[in-house]
């Protein structure tokens, strides 16, 4: 039986519980947060509904479809468990991927930003981090992967066996990066345990790599993103770019956004 003060209920507690930087928004100045954790205004911005949606759904006045809970299990970082329970609450079946695979399918709305956004470096990459597609610049300015399906095409494959270009020539820059794709790619191994390709990697990465080994046993870093790196070109030398991820919790994919100062 769907009871909406429990969900409601449940959704304050699990908001108030996260801090701006483990959701990754920047934080206000103290005196202008009276209590800790995410607002309601954070919350429905990650999630991608409207801040009178979100004040609805913590009030039980309306019931959310299966696709608001799972983005609200990913923007609240939750256990397994937790997001089990939460879809519960929603009166949703138990497990929110039924097949375990990762989504690969580019949707409508990524589509639109790549073919929009023709004047910066843009690709899209499912949650394991494969690149799905990309525009002209950013294989022209950023990297190039091949055509066919294969782990080449995958960020976290190339940053740890060295098959792809040498895009960090700056070491701090490198060791961020990498940290924080392997955080990442930990959680897509959590919400995918049945994608065989996925786990086929990361054995396939631990074997390869030490470093990779030890910064998956290492603590997360919730919300860190590298946000500058340094690209060899051949005409220009090296260009100093600016990096920002866009999470897209339709078909949980990465839009990776590259742009000079």
């Amino acid at each position: 039986m769907w009871r909406d003060d429990d969900f409601g209920n449940t959704l304050r507690t699990l908001r108030r519980r996260l801090t701006p930087d483990e959701a990754g928004v920047p934080a206000s100045l103290p005196a202008t947060r009276r209590v800790p954790g995410l607002r309601r205004e954070e919350l429905a911005g990650i999630v991608g509904v409207s801040g009178e949606h979100m004040k609805r759904l913590e009030q039980g006045r309306r019931r959310p479809s299966p696709s608001v809970v799972d983005a609200l299990a990913r923007a609240l970082r939750l256990s397994p468990e937790e997001h089990v329970r939460l879809r519960a609450l929603a009166g949703f079946a138990a497990s929110p991927e039924p097949d375990g695979q990762v989504p690969r399918e580019v949707t409508e709305p990524a589509r639109r930003m790549l073919d929009r956004l023709t004047e910066v470096a843009v690709c899209v990459c499912d949650a394991s981090w494969t690149v799905l597609a990309a525009n002209e610049l950013w294989h022209s300015d950023v990297c190039t992967v091949p055509e066919t399906p294969g782990r080449d095409r995958n960020v976290v494959w190339r940053a740890f066996t060295e098959t792809g270009p040498s895009v960090f020539e700056v070491p701090e820059r490198l060791a961020g990066f990498r940290a924080t794709v392997v955080a990442e790619l930990r959680e897509a191994a959590r919400r995918y345990p049945a994608d065989a390709e996925l786990s086929s990697m990361i054995s396939d990465l631990h074997a390869l790599s030490p470093e990779f080994a030890q910064l998956w046993e290492a603590p997360p870093i919730p919300g860190a993103h590298a946000d500058r790196l340094l690209v060899p070109n051949p005409v220009q030398g090296h260009l100093d770019l600016d990096l920002d991820v866009l999470t897209l919790h339709r078909g949980d994919l990465r839009v990776v956004v590259y742009t000079a100062a």
